[in-house]
């Protein structure tokens, strides 16, 4: 058998020039020169970023088709930490198919959730669709990460600083009726304080309580829902949200409000114990297949851009059917990406920082722990220890 020897060709240095070339092209507006260098590199150093850079130059010259095709083809390498999701939600807001835009630039919020555009992207379109709640989370996330305080920052903070105030009136007001058990103008009052400040987690607690007085329990169950989204360890909104889903005969809901209640009352023997005995009695009336319900409702809420109930209900998903984790464990990962991004960012930003001071490379760690602090609460052990980090080498 003849032998034959097999070479290598390194041409690493080579595309270098190329990217670096294609790069300088793109800087000083030729597109055209830029994208013809990018293409070249298609068939021997793929990547979701050079899939990006071929989308950008398509993007800056208006051919939109094939820029989308190539941001897609970038997010189907790297569905994560993409800064495709940026100019697909752009695309998509062009076509004015504003359920895809906000989608793709929740991915984008989840990758970069200082980026003060993304927020902004993001609270004007939820305000098209009347989905106040999220329009007020996102202006929020605007404000705390804006930059620019320029004209568009001052015309946000105002209009939310008079939401504020128009909201706090009426929620004192229906503290007073509420004070008088007088609920059916606790529920007006509550209603226009709400629509002022959709994320306050009193307002949304109030207004399931007062409606539940009412015996309205389809609307209770709506904002103690949102309550709980704001404040996951309310023992008082998982409480009567077990009583609304139980007087609405749904079992399963009220199962799953019992057991994301039992955590927060394990000090509390006689209220462990009572939920235990109620969820365990609940629990027989239904079977492994109780969970499709959910299911649906969770579908449902994703494609209608709902992340927080979208995540309520996959998760229940699991509290009733373990097996399902396997196949909700992406999107429920997702989803908690879009709703706190900061989390991760903060997570891996204390670790890179920590790595780079023992390596000695105290102006990096830096940035890392100064990304910290942006993006955590001043109040919370992840700035303070940041801060702490924080050195003048």
């Amino acid at each position: 058998m003849a032998s034959s020897d097999y070479y290598v060709v390194d041409n690493s240095d080579m595309e270098n020039k190329k990217l670096e070339a294609a790069r300088n092209h793109y800087m000083n507006g030729d597109y055209q020169a830029a994208l013809k260098l990018y293409l070249s590199l298609v068939n021997t150093s793929i990547s979701y970023k050079l899939y990006h850079r071929i989308a950008k130059c398509y993007y800056k010259m208006g051919d939109i088709k094939n820029a989308e095709e190539n941001f897609q083809n970038s997010v189907n390498i790297e569905k994560y930490e993409n800064p495709s999701y940026l100019y697909l939600g752009n695309i998509a807001y062009k076509k004015e198919d504003l359920k895809r835009a906000i989608y793709n630039w929740a991915c984008a919020f989840a990758y970069k959730p200082e980026d003060e555009t993304v927020c902004l992207n993001l609270a004007t379109s939820y305000f098209s669709c009347g989905m106040k709640f999220q329009s007020i989370f996102y202006y929020e996330k605007y404000l705390k990460y804006a930059k620019d305080r320029g004209s568009a920052f001052t015309a946000v903070q105002q209009s939310l600083d008079t939401y504020s105030k128009i909201g706090s009136e009426f929620l004192q007001k229906a503290r007073l009726s509420l004070l008088r058990m007088d609920y059916k103008s606790a529920v007006e009052f509550l209603n226009f304080a709400y629509k002022n400040l959709p994320t306050n987690y009193e307002i949304n607690f109030l207004l399931g309580k007062a409606y539940l007085a009412e015996n309205d329990n389809m609307h209770a169950m709506i904002y103690l829902k949102q309550a709980y989204c704001i404040n996951k360890k309310s023992v008082e909104a998982l409480q009567m949200l077990t009583s609304v889903f139980i007087n609405l005969g749904d079992y399963t809901a009220a199962f799953c409000a019992m057991r994301r209640l039992l955590p927060l009352v394990i000090e509390n023997q006689e209220e462990y114990l009572s939920t235990m005995k109620l969820a365990r009695e609940l629990s027989s009336t239904f079977d492994e297949q109780s969970y499709k319900g959910h299911k649906e409702w969770g579908d449902n809420y994703f494609r209608e851009n709902n992340f927080h109930f979208a995540l309520y209900e996959y998760e229940n998903c699991i509290i009733l059917n373990e097996r399902t984790k396997n196949e909700l464990s992406d999107k429920i990962e997702r989803l908690n990406s879009f709703i706190n991004p900061e989390d991760r960012v903060i997570k891996i930003g204390l670790e890179k920082g920590n790595q780079l001071q023992k390596e000695g490379d105290y102006k990096t760690a830096n940035k890392y722990f100064t990304k910290v602090m942006l993006l955590s609460n001043p109040e919370s052990p992840e700035y303070k220890l940041a801060k702490s980090r924080v050195t003048n080498a």
